[in-house]
């Protein structure tokens, strides 16, 4: 802890000088270190310090989960499927997942972030997709020449095999993955996007139970937002008023101890007074007044 603090301080010294003085000066100053210079200001790069803790494998693996949740988050935008909805599951194909290190832990890390059930990696020949491939020619014609009539022949006739590497082999020769784009086409009940040989797709049908889960987030960002327009503070537990049909309570009410717990208050459905305080949330199951109670907060 102490070289990662060091070498951050080092890092930021260009940009925020007197805040990484004072922060070197307590844990380097402090210990009169004789192996550092008194200031971070007559310190080097730490490239050679910082060398052996950069992880190329796991950095490599990042940036496929953060290419993976982009697609995702496209493909919400593109359907219509707000980002607090959890989705049921989606179909991950990708070139070379035995290269990925924690693999395990970079999937929780995507179902996480795209606020999704299950993830499940599917192989090139999945029945979720029908994959067209088509070449770049502005990228390929003056490489392959002559070669260009067969790779051609070989995209109208659907005659590819896709590389664990995302290159694809075709009409003789191998385009590498940015030569050619992958287009796929999704079944019914799925949108799905492509990049150089990643795939994702999203399950587009959502459940009863997703939706009142969906609501059940609203609900919670409606209360946060009216705490902080209360100015109340972070641990003041408070009185929320609900005003909202029976199919909506009904469709709210298994996770009302969960959104809660998430906004320390009690929820009460019922009228609520009129005037100013209540806001009108458009959920899925049907609209709602939501807001804080007069003298919300508990004593």
């Amino acid at each position: 802890m102490h070289q990662v603090l060091v070498s951050l301080t080092r890092i930021v010294a260009p940009i925020m000088p007197f805040l990484s003085e004072s922060i070197y000066q307590n844990i380097v100053g402090s210990v009169g270190s004789d192996a550092l210079p008194d200031s971070v200001h007559l310190t080097s790069w730490p490239t050679e310090e910082l060398d052996g803790l950069n992880d190329r494998a796991l950095q490599a693996s990042m940036e496929v989960a953060m290419r993976v949740v982009d697609l995702a988050r496209t493909l919400r935008s593109q359907t219509g499927i707000k980002v607090r909805q959890p989705l049921g599951r989606m179909w991950l194909a990708m070139p070379g997942p035995d290269r990925l290190v924690e693999l395990d832990a970079l999937l929780d890390l995507v179902r996480d972030e795209v606020n999704v059930k299950s993830i499940e990696l599917i192989g090139d020949e999945s029945e979720l997709v029908d994959r067209r491939v088509k070449p770049l020619l502005p990228k390929i014609g003056r490489k392959l020449g002559a070669a260009i009539p067969a790779v051609m022949a070989a995209a109208r006739e659907n005659r590819f095999e896709i590389k664990p590497d995302g290159s694809v082999e075709m009409g003789g020769v191998t385009l590498a993955p940015d030569e050619v784009e992958i287009q796929a086409t999704p079944r019914p009940g799925t949108a799905v996007a492509h990049d150089e040989g990643l795939v994702v797709v999203i399950d587009t049908e959502l459940t009863p139970e997703l939706r009142a889960e969906g609501d059940a987030r609203e609900l919670q960002r409606a209360i946060q937002d009216a705490r902080k327009e209360a100015g109340v503070e972070l641990d003041d537990e408070v009185a929320v008023g609900v005003e909202a049909a029976a199919a909506v309570q009904e469709a709210l009410q298994p996770y009302l101890a969960a959104v809660e717990v998430e906004t320390r208050s009690r929820i009460e459905f019922g009228p609520v007074p009129a005037g100013a305080g209540f806001d009108e949330v458009e959920l899925d199951s049907g609209p709602a007044r939501v807001g804080l109670m007069p003298g919300a907060v508990a004593p």
